[in-house]
């Protein structure tokens, strides 16, 4: 059973539902520790496996995400290749990892609330089948109990 927020703007949702709907402010409030007692022990879990989500392909240890962000460190978008495959080429800075990382936003600009939009659209894409898949209290607690959804280590 997920806690609920007590006060502030996000007040009554769960740490699963701020997680998808404002991932910037999640990592943030992390790293600030404002989440208390039994939230900061969700947060700290879900924190883990933000950063550790499986790529959704039969076999996803063939497969690493590649990042892609503006010369000003703003997030573009992502996609899956093959390890093997050179790293792109041109004006668009990458990075890579073996699973989709939600916080690589926010390690690349501390505030990137585009950029975070344009993540989730591309990750419920990817995740849920299209980038509008309105993403219930119900849906987002679903996902982050599902252990299957998550690399190694939980």
């Amino acid at each position: 059973m997920w806690s609920l927020f007590k006060a502030g703007k996000y007040a009554g949702r769960s740490v699963p539902q701020i997680l998808f709907m404002d991932p910037d402010y999640f990592f943030w409030a992390v790293e600030r520790k404002i989440f208390q007692g039994r939230l900061a022990a969700q947060a700290a879990e879900l924190s883990w496996k933000a950063r550790h989500i499986k790529i959704p392909k039969p076999d996803p240890e063939n497969w690493c995400v590649e990042y892609f962000f503006t010369p000003e460190n703003k997030f573009s978008w992502y996609q899956f290749v093959e390890p093997e495959r050179p790293g792109h080429v041109g004006s668009s800075i990458t990075r890579r990892s073996k699973h989709i990382d939600m916080s690589v936003v926010r390690g690349a600009c501390r505030y990137d609330k585009r950029g975070y939009k344009r993540f989730v659209k591309t990750m419920k894409r990817h995740l849920f089948g299209k980038s509008a898949t309105r993403m219930t209290a119900e849906s987002c607690e679903e996902f982050f109990d599902d252990r299957d959804n998550f690399g190694s280590g939980i």
